[in-house]
């Protein structure tokens, strides 16, 4: 008589669960890895496709600027930010290619990933 191993069934996960992690480049060669919790990957995919399209500033962009805003504990005030400032963000959360950074673009995403300046008067 043979005895098999039960099967554990497989875990559903709950419908709109899921996290995407993002890499960022704060600097030539130096990266940060920042994990999105409850997005998805169609979710990110959708935004990629939204920004490449031109549309970078649709709601679906934004709700990702939103989720790195939360992961990193920032409040990321959209009101005030023009074109540039969007494309700049797109960019370094990968839905555009990073043709025109700066040394000061970089330094400022260093910083804020770090947390430092977050109540800086602006």
């Amino acid at each position: 008589m043979s005895r098999k191993k039960a099967r554990k069934p497989r875990r559903q996960r709950p419908a709109g669960a899921g996290k995407v992690t993002i890499r960022i480049e704060c600097s030539p060669g130096v990266f940060v890895e920042v994990v999105l919790p409850n997005y998805t990957g169609t979710e990110y995919r959708h935004a990629q496709q939204l920004a490449q399209a031109g549309n970078f500033r649709a709601p679906d962009v934004w709700r990702l600027i939103e989720a790195l805003s939360a992961a990193i504990g920032h409040d990321l005030d959209a009101s005030e930010w023009g074109d540039n400032d969007y494309l700049k963000a797109a960019a370094y959360l990968g839905l555009l290619a990073d043709d025109e950074w700066s040394p000061a673009d970089d330094a400022a995403v260093a910083t804020l990933l770090r947390g430092e300046g977050a109540d800086d008067g602006r």
